[in-house]
């Protein structure tokens, strides 16, 4: 029955407003009860980078009880834990980190692919540079940007070399076939340009854990952590299949990020920073 009325909303053009609206009201709802609840931590201890707000403590976010184990057992680093979203715009650890790195980068006239791009990363960088969105769905993304494109990261809608900057923040954990998609990444970036593509990773585990062709959101939870995940990377295999894709890979640790820590990043995640 739920299939049948998503397929009826998709076929009159609501299925993804009404996902959007759905989504946005919740959203707005939890940023309304964050901010009344952590009223009595503003002050000194974490800044968000994103509104300015400043708190001793951020709201922790911890897995889901299917999702628990995989991520636990396995030592991922996920984007959970404690001081994850900001109580004032909840912006999370991993958009903070990202807007961090990128304050540091020169964008002024860069143009710049975003992949199924996150608001605040987006709004950081409306204004600063030339930015083109897409997505495989794009009607999830249209209340981000209007203008988003619909394109498959394994087969990229652009010419060689049309991007200075590419940032696809935790996508390739969703793609089966995730070395089409660096390869793609790759040809569409300029020579000597970067890439932001940081993913879910563990340093404990032997090899990556994946299943490309799975379809099953209840399994893929308790191997991978996430409903719509396919894999967790191990972190050297991740950084081999980027060099395998042409890229020069450096990890940056988690505690080599001091200067970023007064935004509440993640505990533990480290920055790979990606060159073509």
């Amino acid at each position: 029955m739920k299939e049948l009325l998503k397929k009826i909303l998709n076929a009159i053009h609501l299925y993804h407003p009404l996902q959007l609206f759905y989504r946005q009201t919740i959203f707005n709802i939890k940023k309304v009860c964050s901010r009344i609840i952590y009223s009595k931590y503003r002050g000194e201890g974490f800044t968000c980078n994103v509104c300015g707000s400043s708190y001793s403590e951020f709201i922790p976010d911890y897995p889901s009880k299917i999702n628990r184990q995989a991520i636990e057992s396995n030592h991922v680093i996920a984007g959970y834990g404690r001081n994850i979203l900001c109580p004032n715009c909840l912006s999370t650890a991993r958009e903070r980190l990202v807007i961090a790195m990128l304050s540091k980068a020169g964008l002024r006239g860069k143009k710049i692919l975003h992949l199924s791009p996150e608001k605040n990363v987006y709004r950081f960088l409306k204004g600063k540079a030339d930015i083109i969105t897409a997505d495989l769905v794009p009607g999830f993304y249209r209340n981000i940007d209007k203008n988003v494109k619909q394109a498959d990261a394994v087969k990229l809608p652009f010419d060689n070399e049309s991007f200075d900057m590419i940032i696809g923040n935790h996508i390739l954990e969703h793609i089966p076939d995730d070395m089409q998609a660096m390869k793609e990444i790759f040809r569409v970036l300029k020579k000597n340009e970067t890439a932001v593509l940081q993913v879910p990773f563990s340093n404990t585990i032997e090899s990556t854990i994946e299943e490309p062709l799975i379809n099953d959101p209840r399994r893929q939870s308790a191997l991978f952590g996430q409903k719509d995940h396919v894999r967790i990377y191990q972190l050297s295999d991740y950084m081999k299949r980027l060099n395998t894709a042409g890229f020069i890979v450096e990890y940056i640790p988690h505690e080599s990020l001091h200067e970023f820590f007064g935004f509440a990043i993640q505990p533990c995640e480290g920055f790979f920073h990606i060159r073509k």
